[in-house]
């Protein structure tokens, strides 16, 4: 239901003019709250959906925890369905603000916030239908008190949290009001633009560090570039006479090669054509002989033609033949079935006189038998009229016996009902006299039952005050374990911020580490690799900076000593070496020195003397941890190094002797062996390779350690907050025991009560049974003298019986005799009756019989006259089947003249088919000889043609590896007036030169500038240009390098400058709430004293704030001692306290005074009064109280099942 109430309130520049709520929560439909100034309620039962308003507005302020919204997640706000109602798919939620001073920088007086979430999870924030981010409506409300963490909305569960947390988190409150929010914002962006900076400084000296060390190498290779193309041109141009040479010759080889082809070719021709002819004539035979085939096939096709059609004009004669036995076998069969008609038709005729004398006998006979039955059967009748009369006078004495008997049962039955009326009587009585016993003994257990309950309610008052004191023992542990949890927590945050701080450094190192940044872009491309492709690279054992590990104050020392050598790369095998200059000239990747452990060279340090010499450490290989298997590595890169303590004694040691080993100070001078002293200032040293692996072991170690602390303290954390938990579980058990035993108290006395009842309900109930059993006795009594007198009557009614009985007796006999002659003469009659029945079924028969043996005599004169046609068919068609025999006959000797004939033909075709096949055969043995001939012939020629293949190849092979080599053909070495790029010959006399020597004297050559070649090692030919490239990058990032620490310089001293500035601020306003709140408390609790108190004023900016408060008439304490309702009423003084400093436009109190009594609820709704001049006012309440000060009231119902609802009812004043 939906009230409103509207009374007049003073002009508000910035307040909250609507509230608009479509498919939230429980709101199935859109509603809308029109918010007037001053004073707003909203009431409604328990889960009618009134503090989803609440909800709603955090929400549309940015509240992004699902939790904080009492849901699982986010898609839980749609709603979801209802009887009548299909789930939302959309939720839509918009505040709309009254900007008349425009308080909100945004240039209108109207404006609106709205946040939209749809069920696939897209959500979206506009203000005034202009889409835009959760930090434009951030901004747009910083510093007015409106937000999802101020205190523009407060619900119980926000008081509890304000209250209940941490001293430094409840600062946020006062942040907010002195307006140092966005303060903070900023120093937190500069904070993080430092960091951002620090590792992008990281990395430009880690690039810096790469491109100087790269610069030197670089310079050095220059020196080598230009040697090394003098001895490659001078290499080139004699592998190219050399190649000259070995193609001429092959050339030669070739040519002679393919004449001889040329000859062998002819041969194959000739052998050729005389096969070609052997096969023509073999074709020509085949074709004649296929011919033959087909006319010896069509002449045994005649021959079996000729042959069917004997054979079919055989079984034509054979047929006819079996047709004329047949006739005859026929004729016969009639001629007998003729004679035995005849001879049945004479026996019929006997049989037919023999019938009617049997049937004239046998009707004499059945008209005396006839004659008999009849008389019987009067007799018969005269019996059973006898029998009939018999029966009715027995009817009759049955009658009378019947009467008696009914009588005599009567009286049975009336003796068996007193007789059972009589025993229920006694059956009671005992029954009542066991009563009687049972609840004597009943009576005398309730009161023992009462005397044992008494006892018992007096045990438990006391075990009631023993609970009572563990209660306040447990409370005081409680309270007393989360002061020291709240101290922890402090010194966690601690820890967790320079955990913070090593793990972003870690983090920024292991990732520079992780991406091969400061080493060479080969070397980098080369550790990728193996990354990427262990199998392919599983040789690659990694770079020297990498496996090896020294001390801190070696460090500088040992990379001095290695030089560019620490990006050095080392693999198992040479084979892995070339495996890897292979991808990186395939991928263009760079350069890459390879220390293969099969191949290196050890350098060891010879004279021993020099390690007792003073200032002299030691071996730089000593000094070093590494894994045996890359003991030769470091003997060649550090066998042959002494590390010395400074300059001054490194000199000295020079001066002494010339030493055989390099020497490297512990700041990096290094002494070479052929005379150099490198040394300087550089800043990028403490950035090494070396340095950075360390620090990144240094930082995992210290992680490690401040983890290993963090989880000390979180266990004692743990085992705190288990005690706190501990606690309060058994104080809710004691709560609950305590309750437990005061419902049994209750319950005891009831049960006393009770007791007494059942008592004195007994005792009237052994009364009642007494008089029944008296009543009883004296129906008993009565009972016995009815029994007597039915006895006699039985007695008379029983001699009556017998006397019927013997009478109906009598008279039974008399009709049993009569009853036995009747069934013998009924029997005699039945048998009779019988035979004449059979005599008249065979007269029947007989007639029957003389009537059949007329018409069988007929069927057999219809039968001979068959028979006798029969015999005269037959005759005919035996004359018929003569004449087709003989003229079948006649047929097959004209067809035997044919078939002679025919088989002559084959006989001829045969034989010439066979002189035809010898002759083919005759052929094909010389073909087999010639194609023997022509098949030696073309082995000879494939291999001429393959040694053709393989000079060419060979000469071809030559030609490529020239122009694969130098870009030359070989057209343009034969030709002398051809000008080649690569290769140019000085003067003709030096051409003569290499023509003259000599194929061994051109090898030595060769071999020997190789050899120069090799000594010199890889060569970068573009080192110069490289080197210039190089030198620009390396100033332009310097460059860059001093612009980002003049960045972090500049922000170091905004983040000053905000501190200050946030500091007086903070402490200004702190001031102000301190002193509006202990008004504000005084207010509230009518006196007392009321603090905040900075736990850290040497840190103002992070310190928290703790609550210290003394209602009247008890001592200072924390809020954590107070009662519920104090709690709430100490929330609610200090959030009147910010709203007196900085009034916000706004304020939604969700059931805030739902823990306060009657008294406070008053202090409260006078308190609100007086705020809601300068603060608009939503408040969710149930209390009567609060609901009377509201200028506008709306109430909430849920009609249905999940769907909240406004209805509105206006009131006049």
């Amino acid at each position: 239901m939906f009230l409103v109430y509207t009374f007049s309130c003073g002009g508000f520049l910035l307040h909250l003019s609507s509230i608009k709520i479509s498919g939230f929560k429980s709101f199935a439909e859109t509603v809308e709250l029109i918010l007037e100034p001053g004073i707003t309620t909203i009431v409604g039962p328990n889960g009618c959906g009134k503090s989803n308003v609440s909800d709603a507005i955090r929400w549309v302020l940015g509240q992004q925890s699902a939790r904080a919204l009492r849901c699982t997640n986010m898609r839980d706000l749609l709603f979801n369905g209802g009887t009548n109602f299909k789930p939302s798919e959309k939720a839509t939620v918009a505040l709309s603000f009254t900007n008349i001073d425009e308080n909100l920088s945004i240039g209108s007086t109207d404006v609106e916030v709205q946040r939209q979430l749809t069920r696939d999870g897209d959500s979206n924030y506009l203000i005034n239908q202009t889409p835009c981010r959760l930090r434009d409506i951030s901004e747009l409300f910083m510093d007015t008190g409106v937000g999802v963490d101020a205190y523009s909305v407060m619900e119980q569960s926000k008081i509890d949290l304000i209250l209940n947390v941490r001293a430094d988190e409840r600062r946020f409150l006062f942040d907010e009001v002195a307006g140092i929010t966005k303060y903070k914002h900023r120093k937190k962006e500069a904070i993080r633009k430092i960091e951002d900076a620090e590792q992008n400084l990281v990395r430009i000296n880690d690039v810096i560090q790469e491109l100087q060390r790269e610069t030197e190498s670089l310079k050095q290779q220059a020196e080598q570039a230009i040697h090394y193309q003098s001895l490659h041109e001078q290499l080139q141009e004699l592998e190219l006479g050399l190649a000259y040479r070995d193609y001429e010759k092959m050339e030669t080889d070739y040519r002679e090669t393919q004449d001889k082809l040329q000859s062998i070719l002819v041969e194959v021709t000739s052998a050729n054509n005389l096969i070609q002819e052997a096969e023509e004539q073999i074709e020509n035979a085949s074709i004649r002989r296929s011919e033959l085939d087909a006319a010896i096939s069509e002449s045994q096709e005649e021959i079996r033609t000729i042959s069917d059609r004997i054979d079919k004009i055989e079984r034509q004669i054979v047929l006819h033949k079996e047709k004329q036995l047949n006739i005859q076998s026929q004729r016969q069969r009639a001629e007998q079935t003729l004679v035995s008609l005849k001879t049945q038709q004479a026996n019929l005729q006997t049989q037919k006189k023999e019938r009617i004398q049997e049937h004239n006998k046998l009707s004499a006979s059945f008209k005396i038998e006839e004659s008999r039955f009849n008389a019987r059967k009067q007799l018969l009748e005269q019996l059973t009229t006898r029998i009939e009369e018999a029966r009715k006078s027995v009817d009759e004495r049955k009658t009378i016996l019947q009467e008696t008997s009914i009588e005599l049962s009567k009286r049975e039955n009336l003796r068996a009902t007193i007789d059972e009326k009589l025993s229920n009587s006694q059956s009671n009585l005992e029954q009542l006299q066991e009563n009687t016993n049972s609840t004597k003994n009943e009576l005398q257990t309730f009161i023992e039952k009462r005397d044992e309950i008494q006892r018992n309610s007096t045990k438990l008052d006391a075990e009631l005050i023993k609970i009572e004191t563990e209660k306040k023992e447990v409370e005081t542990k409680h309270n007393e374990s989360q002061e020291a949890l709240r101290k922890i927590d402090t010194e966690l945050r601690g820890l967790q911020d320079t955990m913070g701080v090593n793990v972003s450094r870690y983090k920024s190192l292991e990732q520079l580490h992780s991406a091969y940044e400061g080493y060479y872009a080969g070397v980098r491309a080369i550790m990728q690799a193996k990354e990427h492709y262990p199998d392919q690279f599983g040789g690659i054992c990694g770079v020297v900076a990498e496996l090896i590990n020294t001390d801190n104050e070696f460090e500088i020392a040992i990379e001095v000593a290695l030089g560019s050598a620490i990006q050095n790369v080392i693999v198992e095998t040479r084979d892995d070496s070339k495996n890897g200059i292979n991808y990186l000239k395939k991928n263009r990747a760079g350069i890459v020195t390879f220390i293969p452990l099969d191949y290196i060279q050890s350098r060891r340090f010879s004279d021993d003397s020099l390690l007792n010499q003073p200032g002299v450490i030691g071996i730089a290989r000593e000094l070093v941890d590494y894994e045996n298997q890359y003991d030769r590595a470091v003997q060649h890169l550090l066998g042959n190094t002494l590390i010395i303590e400074d300059l001054d004694a490194a000199i000295a040691l020079t001066r002494r002797s010339r030493p055989t080993a390099r020497l490297v100070t512990l700041e990096g001078e290094l002494f070479n062996t052929y005379g150099t002293i490198t040394g300087g200032h550089n800043d990028q040293r403490k950035t090494g390779l070396l340095n950075r692996s360390r620090e990144i072991d240094v930082l995992k170690e210290k992680i490690g350690e401040i983890t290993n602390l963090v989880n000390q303290k979180d266990q004692l954390r743990k085992s705190y907050a288990a005690i706190i938990a501990e606690t309060q579980q058994k104080r809710t058990l004691l709560i609950s025991e305590l309750q437990n035993k005061q419902i049994e108290k209750a319950g005891l006395t009831k049960d006393i009560e009770q007791e007494n009842q059942n008592i004195e309900r007994l005792e009237i109930a052994l009364n009642k049974i007494q008089t029944e059993n008296q009543e009883l006795q004296q129906t008993v009594d009565l009972s016995r003298e009815e029994q007597n007198q039915l006895e006699l009557e039985i007695q008379e009614l029983s001699k009556k019986q017998i006397q019927s009985e013997r009478s109906i007796k009598t008279v039974s006999e008399q009709i049993e005799s009569e009853m036995s002659k009747h069934s013998e003469m009924e029997s005699l009659c039945h048998e009779r009756e019988i035979f004449l029945a059979e005599q008249r079924i065979k007269l029947d028969n007989l007639e029957s019989d003389v009537k059949s043996f007329d018409d069988r005599h007929d069927q057999i004169d219809k039968d001979i006259q068959e028979q006798q046609s029969i015999i005269d068919s037959d005759d005919q068609t035996r004359n018929d089947i003569a004449e087709q025999i003989e003229e079948a006959q006649r047929t097959f000797l004209s067809i035997g003249a044919d078939q002679a004939e025919a088989e002559g033909k084959y006989d001829e075709l045969t034989e010439e088919r066979d002189s035809l096949i010898n002759e083919i055969e005759s052929i094909q043995q010389e073909l087999r000889k010639n194609r023997k001939q022509t098949e030696r012939q073309n082995n000879s020629r494939r291999q001429l043609e393959i040694k053709t293949t393989q000079l060419e190849m060979q000469l071809k092979s030559i030609s490529k590896r020239i122009m694969d080599k130098y870009q030359v053909s070989i057209d343009e070495i034969i030709s002398p007036d051809t000008e080649n790029d690569t290769v140019e010959s000085s003067d003709e006399s030096h051409h003569n030169t290499i023509t003259e020597l000599s194929e061994i004297d051109l090898m030595d050559r060769i071999e020997k500038l190789k050899a120069d070649i090799s000594a010199i090692g890889s060569v970068n030919l573009k080192a110069i240009e490289a080197h210039e490239e190089h030198q620009k990058r390396l100033d332009f990032l310097e460059s860059q390098r001093a612009d980002v620490q003049q960045s972090i310089h500049t922000t170091y001293q905004a983040i000053q400058k905000i501190n200050e500035t946030s500091r007086d601020v903070f402490l200004e306003s702190f001031q102000q709430v301190q002193t509006n709140f202990q008004d504000v408390f005084s207010q509230l609790f009518e006196g007392g004293e009321a603090e905040l108190q900075l736990t850290d004023e040497t840190n103002i900016l992070e310190s928290g704030i703790e609550i210290i408060a003394r209602p009247p008439g008890k001592r200072p304490q924390s809020i954590t001692q107070l009662s519920g309702g104090e709690r709430s009423l100490v929330a609610i003084g200090l959030l009147f306290a910010v709203f007196k400093l900085k009034p916000s436009p706004f304020c939604v109190l969700d059931e805030v005074d739902a823990a306060l009594d009657e008294a406070n609820v008053l202090r409260f709704t006078n308190l609100i009064r007086d705020y809601a001049k300068n603060t608009q006012f939503v408040i969710i309440t149930h209390n009567n109280r609060t609901k009377e000060i509201a200028n506008v009231m709306y109430g909430v119902t849920m009609e249905q099942a999940g769907v909240s609802k406004i209805y509105s009812i206006k009131f006049t004043e």
